[in-house]
């Protein structure tokens, strides 16, 4: 759906974005979940799901017997949009979706929803031809930040007045995907650059830590000891410490086919990979690492839905919840029992994941 940059990966990296286009059946949202056991004694919490291929987002309702409704990204024209990616603010007060129109204009935007009313508030207009692909907000809720593969930058947008601010420039080649923030600082995947960009927001400070392999997504511990990144090609999760800046390779089972998100539980404990496979001539994958913090080494693998893409812990660490992309649903994850006790439909081609409760957001 959008042009990379050399020509031994253009194929791969092509594919890791469109490939959910043209995956599953017609958008099923406003349907329960296929588990019939209902959630008891919940607190108000709201699960939301980019489907990228159905042009909305889904929403978990996990206090209304896993109710989902769809919040659908077309504009006045018609025009729909593609959403990869969905993250709630910290604050909670506003839904962040980064989509990318479905015609020929190629248009990019920031997609700003009210979690109250569940109605879009603001359409950011990013620019043409930029690959959006990932968002995220600064702990304070004040800014916005959104990787453009096809320009090799992060796009800075302050969240009151949704104007863009500032652009940080990672290098011709780099292709950046997935980022989080943390203290002060965005850690940014590189797919094409295969390397981990450290931004430093104040100054705008660049440092690249090269990797060894295409670099899809980062997720960060809330004890603000470790960055782990997730490397495709070569099924490996990096572990880098921040305190000594050391890099540690954690294998991942020979089942594996490639991961892509990862997520940790808010105690740090836990570390949950969806491996989805599907590039490089591999089988789509159904399977969930989850792996060892304080360890760095898989302790178990559990079966999702087909081609498990997005991961997302709840704010209490009790569950997790992947998206399937194929199958148009969402697992929850009791990570207790380290089982899937529901499986959601939601809308067509599900990407990836964000975790709302009633002060804030997961990050």
């Amino acid at each position: 759906m959008k042009k990379f940059f050399t020509p031994t990966l253009v194929v791969i990296l092509t594919m890791l974005f469109v490939m959910v286009s043209s995956c599953g059946n017609n958008d099923n949202s406003n349907t329960n979940s296929s588990n019939t056991d209902k959630p008891s004694s919940l607190p108000r919490a709201k699960v939301y799901v980019a489907n990228e291929a159905g042009g909305s987002v889904s929403v978990i309702d996990l206090q209304d017997s896993l109710k989902t409704t769809s919040i659908d990204l077309s504009d006045s024209a018609g025009t729909m949009f593609m959403a990869h990616n969905v993250q709630v603010a910290p604050n909670g007060k506003s839904v962040w979706v980064a989509a990318a129109g479905m015609d020929s204009s190629k248009t990019n935007y920031l997609i700003v929803i009210d979690p109250n009313s569940g109605t879009i508030k603001e359409r950011v207009l990013l620019g043409k031809d930029l690959h959006v692909a990932h968002v995220v907000l600064d702990d304070q809720s004040k800014n916005a930040f959104v990787t453009a593969g096809a320009t090799n930058e992060v796009i800075q947008v302050d969240a009151t007045t949704y104007q863009v601010v500032r652009k940080f420039d990672l290098g011709a080649k780099h292709a950046p995907h997935g980022l989080r923030y943390a203290n002060g600082k965005l850690y940014v995947a590189n797919m094409d650059g295969k390397s981990m960009s450290v931004i430093t927001v104040a100054d705008g400070k660049v440092t690249d830590i090269p990797l060894g392999g295409i670099a899809p997504q980062v997720a960060v511990t809330r004890d603000d000891k470790f960055i782990f990144i997730s490397l495709y090609d070569t099924k490996e999760v990096i572990q880098y410490d921040l305190k000594n800046g050391q890099l540690n390779r954690i294998p991942l089972p020979a089942t594996a086919q490639g991961p892509i998100q990862l997520y940790a539980t808010p105690d740090s404990k836990l570390l949950y990979v969806a491996d989805q496979g599907e590039l490089l001539g591999r089988p789509v994958s159904n399977e969930i690492y989850v792996i060892d913090i304080p360890n760095a080494k898989v302790i178990s693998t559990i079966k999702v839905g087909k081609k498990a893409h997005g991961v997302v812990a709840s704010n209490d660490g009790k569950s997790v919840y992947v998206t399937n992309t194929i199958d148009n649903t969402v697992s929850v994850i009791d990570v207790a029992s380290q089982k899937v006790i529901h499986t959601i439909p939601v809308g067509k081609g599900p990407n990836g994941i964000s975790y709302w409760f009633e002060t804030g957001g997961m990050p």
